[in-house]
């Protein structure tokens, strides 16, 4: 059985795997919305659900099929999502969303993936028991169907470890020839929280390693009710997320396909939709800005100019939210894929880990050992 390198983030927005096959690093993001449905049903409405943008799982031992992602937010008004719930890490959706995004990227009908995945700062620091709890809820061998595929897949997962997040960040863009005694940062802006991390070499900073429940979703939120106030009728979470989609793109110079959006017969201009979302966006981006200053006790413009480097900004609020970060950081610097920094981190640690446990001879699973080839 061939075994992966992989890096699992089981974000409250978005769900994010990266792993390398052949040596090519390759990456997924799905939507975090979960929603049991009835694959017959589908087909009957006319949904394709072998599209590769279609996500539909069973795991052998469960009645029911979940679709994920997309798919899931438009079959359902209550999808789940976990929001608030710090014990979702180690829950079954953890699990279905780390096999469906894994048997996305990776075609076997057998393998096995060596997991690294994080938590945010505060949780990982005053949590050590749902570290645990994460690798028993994971670790195991797994039969289940994807997107109504004919073969089962059978996939064996062992998480390696679990790190903080921003610290995949750092091992995946930090320059190795960084002084040691210098503090490098991160600021990783998610869909609902903001999560500050600095370490000194490989070793956290605890006092500067801090969240805030901030981020794209809060704008998102406040972008929802002033369009209900507005035009007095409620935009559906998907009608959100891709008015939010559209700007973030018009942010980064790309083209922006606003949604078509109507209310009582009529049509809402883009320029309407756009104006929602930059108030919105200016107001969460001041409140960020505002965190990160006191938790970095930044008494001055350069104060943390003058402390930590590099300080990177990551995740999906990368797209909304680095300019204002950046008035205030100079320095501040965002990686090409500021969406996938963390996964690809713990995709990187996954595979020196691996690397490592294959030179000792063998790897176990459920006690048992077994032999290795690796991606």
């Amino acid at each position: 059985m061939k075994w992966y390198p992989y890096g699992h983030d089981f974000g409250n927005a978005e769900i994010g795997g990266v792993t390398v096959i052949n040596g090519k690093t390759v990456s997924l993001s799905i939507p975090t919305a979960f929603a049991k449905v009835d694959t017959i049903a589908l087909r009957n409405l006319g949904v394709n659900v072998e599209q590769s943008n279609v996500h539909v799982m069973q795991l052998e031992d469960e009645e029911a099929a979940y679709a994920i992602g997309d798919l899931a937010l438009q079959q359902s008004i209550d999808a789940y999502h976990g929001r608030g719930d710090i014990q979702r890490y180690a829950s079954r959706f953890s699990l279905r969303s780390l096999l469906t995004v894994a048997a996305t990227l990776i075609p076997d009908d057998e393998f096995g993936i060596y997991v690294v995945t994080g938590l945010p700062a505060e949780t990982y620091i005053k949590n050590a028991a749902l570290r645990l709890a994460i690798k028993e809820a994971l670790d195991g061998t797994y039969t289940f169907t994807l997107n109504d595929e004919k073969t089962p897949r059978r996939v064996t997962i062992e998480v390696a470890t679990v790190v903080m997040e921003g610290a995949g960040a750092l091992i995946a863009y930090n320059d190795r020839s960084t002084n040691k005694m210098t503090e490098s940062a991160v600021i990783d802006i998610g869909g609902r929280t903001t999560d500050l991390y600095v370490a000194r070499g490989q070793v956290p900073v605890v006092e500067y390693c801090k969240g805030k429940p901030v981020g794209v979703e809060t704008a998102t939120q406040m972008m929802m009710d002033s369009f209900e106030n507005k035009y007095d009728r409620p935009l559906s979470l998907l009608e959100a997320r891709e008015i939010m989609h559209a700007y973030a793109a018009q942010s980064q110079g790309e083209l922006a396909r606003y949604p078509e959006i109507a209310s009582y017969g009529q049509t809402i201009g883009n320029y309407e939709l756009e104006k929602l979302v930059k108030e919105a966006v200016a107001q969460v981006g001041s409140e960020i800005v505002s965190f990160v200053a006191s938790a970095w006790r930044q008494s001055d413009r350069d104060a943390v100019a003058a402390s930590f480097k590099p300080v990177l900004n990551i995740g999906g609020g990368v797209f909304y939210f680095y300019n204002f970060l950046k008035k205030r950081i100079p320095h501040l610097s965002r990686p090409d894929d500021p969406v996938h920094a963390n996964c690809i981190g713990y995709c990187t640690l996954a595979g020196r880990l691996l690397i490592r446990k294959v030179q000792s001879g063998s790897t176990t699973n459920n006690g048992s050992a077994t032999s290795i080839r690796i991606f």
